[in-house]
């Protein structure tokens, strides 16, 4: 029977795996070579490096990691090792979308401004910014995105950068890239975000790593009007507690903590160990480790925003993670183990797509379409 190490914040992963080996949980950052012994297959998250010094001499042959990115796998090497390995390229995506629309709705005069017509601008128009555009454009929120890559067929609202920054709120979800012709590491300088608009939100729910502590802090004193939202920190889990006290939202690398989506993601590279292993996998919908979805009442409602506002929040309201983290600058010597103990000691929360409502038939017909676009992944 093979041995398969999986993180612990992968969900549901001994009701899953249980036919294709032995499920031996780890903590992704204390991840050691010596704990690979006897493994065959490792399952990861971000948190975990996976490289030569990791998997060398050992026994593993395959490698998933239950997130969209990869920067933190070396896929060079494992191709050159013979190791075959797979990521859950869009499994979170619904999630950090919800992440970014209970930004929106719980920051003072943001969700009403944009229902009011101004826009939002996207940089990177992957998994998640596109699926921000479609979710924003079936509420009737203008988006345009920045993402060099693509051509216009491929990113149908695509501008130039600083096009893109002059926009009242700016949400980033690019991978993080050290190299190449667009590398996205410290990719915004202070200058270009100081240009951004008065009281202008900036969110950061793709990688910490693309805008820099000192960059950020450097904004924050010559425009404090610039409001910071953050998933994402440079230097995860010792993250700097001086940003931290300047974010209007701070929380602990959570966007796309989902039990919907972890779950999307164990079953995405579920099924590439057990091709990689010859072995069937059975898949039923959740195996029963979903929490019930939240449910509303919706009659009454007359107002747009008051409807996202509802069922959004019902799903998720980040302020209880803003909340979580910057309780630990009480404390700033134990941050980064706070960082990492809200992550590993996430409570269950659903995708707003999940949301059950009561009422709906007493909604205007224009609020029903709207509710409509809310469900869609």
């Amino acid at each position: 029977m093979s041995r398969i190490l999986v993180d612990e914040n992968i969900l549901g992963a001994e009701s899953l795996l249980a036919p294709l080996g032995e499920v031996v949980r780890f903590r992704g950052r204390s991840l050691r070579r010596t704990d690979l012994d006897g493994a065959q297959a490792l399952l990861v998250r971000s948190v975990t490096k996976v490289n030569a010094d990791l998997l060398a001499g050992t026994n593993v042959r395959f490698v998933g990691s239950a997130t969209i990115g990869t920067d933190h796998l070396d896929i060079p090497w494992l191709e050159s090792a013979g190791i075959a390995w797979s990521n859950a390229p869009g499994s979170n995506a619904p999630s950090v979308v919800d992440y970014c629309l209970s930004a929106f709705c719980v920051m003072p005069a943001v969700l009403e401004g944009l229902l009011r017509g101004e826009r939002v601008g996207i940089i990177g128009y992957g998994n998640v910014g596109s699926r921000l555009h479609r979710r924003l454009e079936g509420l009737g929120i203008s988006c345009i995105a920045y993402d060099p890559f693509l051509t216009p067929q491929q990113c149908p609202i695509k501008a130039p950068l600083d096009t893109v920054l002059a926009c009242p709120v700016v949400s980033v979800h690019t991978p993080l890239t050290l190299d190449g012709p667009f590398p996205t590491s410290r990719m915004l300088t202070a200058d270009q975000i100081c240009q951004m608009a008065p009281k202008a939100v900036l969110l950061n729910a793709g990688r910490g790593e693309v805008l820099a502590n000192a960059t950020l802090k450097a904004v924050r004193a010559q425009r404090s009007d610039i409001r910071l939202a953050l998933d994402v920190w440079e230097g995860e889990p010792a993250i700097d507690s001086a940003l931290l006290s300047e974010a209007e939202l701070a929380t602990p690398h959570i966007a796309g903590y989902s039990q919907d989506g972890k779950w999307q993601g164990l079953l995405h590279i579920g099924r590439a160990l057990a091709a990689q292993l010859g072995c069937a996998l059975s898949e039923p919908e959740d195996n029963g480790v979903l929490a019930v979805a939240p449910s509303v009442d919706v009659s009454g409602v007359t107002d747009k925003a008051d409807l996202i506002r509802r069922v959004t929040l019902a799903a998720y309201d980040v302020r209880r993670d803003h909340e979580a983290l910057t309780a630990g600058l009480r404390n700033i010597e134990d941050l980064a183990k706070t960082f990492d103990q809200l992550r590993r000691e996430y409570p269950a929360r659903r995708e707003v797509a999940s949301v059950r409502t009561t009422g709906e038939e007493w909604l205007p017909p224009a609020l029903r379409v709207t509710l409509a676009a809310m469900r869609k992944l």
